[in-house]
């Protein structure tokens, strides 16, 4: 996943937060015997929404040099970025300080714009497997609306934007894919509205719970 010797300055890993995390930390230590925990040169945080503050901050703190050792890591786990924050990073991740290099991870590489995407080496993890969504949204299709309230209940927990949106899409694959003659159009309206709160989901600062829960509660054949 990554290369010792060819380390580029910023990553983006999609995939499940705490298995990456765990890879992360065992290449640094296996690598460079760079260890986590206590280290005042490796930076974790966890974000719900990375925005344009925060994005201020990484740039002010991988501006400074190492304290303990030649290298500082920058380890960001975020549900969200806004555009803001990822155009103010821009340059951050193009022309890094000497010796730092960034491991944003996310659910999804969904959330990063074409931009600030081509400025970093993207990985999918793993854990990120493809099939999850499609298999969440088949059952979800198959529940009625009360078990569908409860299916979406830990992803409107999580707070995870990119992974409601990979099952919603998921969703969407499952309705169109249906056999039988008609099934598109007997769930056109479904289809409609599920697009529509795709595209809610984009907004400054979207309901994920009013989203999903509506998600739950549309008719479906």
């Amino acid at each position: 996943m990554f290369s010792k010797d060819n380390l580029h300055h910023a990553y983006f890993i999609e995939g499940e937060r705490a298995a990456v995390l765990a890879d992360i930390e065992a290449f640094l230590e296996d690598a460079f015997g760079i260890v986590r925990q206590g280290n005042p040169d490796v930076y974790y945080a966890e974000y719900e929404s990375l925005g344009i503050d925060e994005s201020r901050a990484l740039q002010d703190m991988q501006s400074l040099r190492p304290l303990a050792g030649d290298r500082k890591i920058f380890i960001v786990a975020a549900g969200s970025i806004t555009s803001e924050a990822q155009n103010s990073l821009l340059k951050v991740f193009e022309e890094p300080t000497a010796g730092t290099h960034f491991f944003v991870i996310s659910s999804s590489q969904r959330v990063l714009l074409p931009t600030l995407r081509s400025r970093m080496v993207v990985v999918s993890h793993p854990s990120a497997l493809a099939n999850e969504a499609s298999a969440a949204a088949r059952r979800f299709a198959s529940l009625g609306p009360k078990d569908r309230l409860a299916a979406v209940a830990p992803l409107i927990e999580s707070k995870d934007k990119a992974k409601a949106e990979d099952f919603l899409r998921a969703l969407v694959a499952e309705l169109v894919g249906r056999e039988g003659d008609g099934s598109i159009a007997a769930n056109a309206a479904a289809i409609k509205e599920i697009l529509s709160l795709i595209r809610y989901l984009k907004d400054r600062s979207p309901s994920l719970k009013l989203i999903l829960e509506r998600a739950a509660l549309l008719n479906l054949a």
